[in-house]
């Protein structure tokens, strides 16, 4: 039988917890501050749940793939995000408000945590089972978010097994373009691409964009991701689509260290 020493299995055992923390801290967010514990009614998609005391809930943090409710037409991993979303409650969900706790559709915006404190959006994003988004003022637990989707990423798991060429289509989307000019005016920056797309960063949140920090980004490619509509114009000159940037997470450019 081999004896290890005393001191050197403490050591042993630190360098394990520590490892093991890494890990599961990389892709997991663990509960910051005090928890409302809520009864699920029911699993409406990946990132939406209804509560039984009638509270429609968003996950904030994230965007999964719809789900077609009518015509049974998902997007990739929309039945999956809701499995693993409903495979990961059961009578019981934990709440935490964000700053901005509604949406337009009144539906309550809420980080969510299972029994053991851990983040579902991190769980959900750390399985590519959803996209990060960052929407201020609601960016709690971005860094951890960007961890777990990176997770995903580095072994194309989920959605990250699909390419990210812009598509014309509304929704949310993330893409690379290539960035070919750039103005400002009263609705913000307008960032002209090499697609049928302008990025628009709107007036209300340019105070995270420096100007230099903008303009450097012209001629360069970026990988950027919102939500996107398609423009009622009379003018041929425009692009037919806008995508709008509310946070600089969104909006990166692409270097040499970022392929895949």
């Amino acid at each position: 039988m081999i004896v290890i020493p005393l001191k050197k299995r403490q050591v042993c055992l630190a360098l394990f917890l520590f490892l093991a923390f890494a890990v599961h801290g990389s892709e997991t967010c663990v509960a910051v501050g005090a928890l409302e514990k809520a009864e699920i009614k029911r699993v409406v998609d990946g990132d939406t749940i209804h509560l039984k005391d009638g509270r429609k809930v968003r996950l904030v943090g994230i965007d999964t793939p719809e789900l077609d409710h009518k015509k049974g037409n998902h997007e990739p991993f929309a039945v999956e995000a809701t499995q693993f979303l409903r495979s990961r409650l059961d009578q019981f969900v934990y709440l935490q408000a964000s700053k901005n706790d509604q949406d337009r559709y009144g539906r309550y915006l809420y980080y969510l945590f299972d029994k053991d404190r851990i983040s579902l959006t991190s769980q959900l994003l750390s399985e590519g089972l959803g996209y990060r988004i960052a929407i201020p003022p609601n960016l709690a637990y971005q860094s951890c978010f960007e961890a777990a989707e990176n997770t995903a990423r580095n072994a194309h798991k989920g959605l990250w097994q699909q390419n990210l060429q812009w598509q014309p289509k509304a929704g949310f989307a993330i893409s690379r373009v290539n960035i070919t000019s750039i103005t400002q005016n009263r609705g913000g920056w307008w960032l002209e691409t090499d697609q049928d797309l302008v990025i628009n960063l709107p007036p209300n949140v340019i105070d995270y964009w420096p100007a230099q920090q903008v303009f450097s980004l012209e001629g360069k490619e970026i990988e950027v991701r919102g939500w996107q509509h398609q423009r009622k114009s009379r003018y041929s000159d425009f692009k037919s689509w806008v995508l709008s940037v509310r946070h600089p997470n969104d909006l990166r450019e692409i270097n040499l260290s970022s392929m895949h």
